[in-house]
């Protein structure tokens, strides 16, 4: 047997202002956006789901984002760490790591500069408007 990773799903607050910054930052385009369907409710264990969702792709990798209107959700986040059981970031792989730190410092909250690491590879970390990690890795 064979498993293929298809999808990473986020959970986010504001759907549009996800897109915006998956689309604007990480070149992601949307592919599609619908409403949750009645079966959700049988496969999350929960009762009255609503919910948009999006999917966004970028060079064969999807990135399904859901914006649950009820039930009720908190985010985690802010009380979340990197080393934390559970998804820790998505990474990106990137050219040049330090001009987009100068470019999205401005805007974002990076949780550190780039740095460089044994492998050669320079890596920094910022956070997404739901406080999701984002490695940004730049490899030799």
């Amino acid at each position: 047997m064979t498993a293929i990773l298809d999808h990473i799903g986020l959970n986010v607050s504001d759907i549009e202002l996800s897109l915006n910054f998956y689309c604007t930052h990480f070149g992601f385009s949307e592919r599609k956006r619908f409403k949750a369907s009645d079966s959700q409710d049988g496969l999350l264990g929960l009762n009255g789901v609503n919910a948009q969702i999006a999917f966004l792709e970028n060079d064969g990798i999807s990135l399904e984002l859901k914006e649950y209107s009820s039930p009720p959700n908190t985010n985690v986040n802010p009380s979340s760490s990197i080393h934390d059981v559970g998804l820790a970031h998505l990474c990106f792989q990137i050219e040049n790591i330090d001009d987009w730190y100068s470019t999205l410092s401005g805007d974002i909250e990076f949780i550190s500069s780039p740095l460089p690491v044994d492998s050669g590879a320079k890596i920094a970390n910022l956070r997404d408007p739901d406080g999701n990690i984002i490695e940004l890795v730049e490899r030799p």
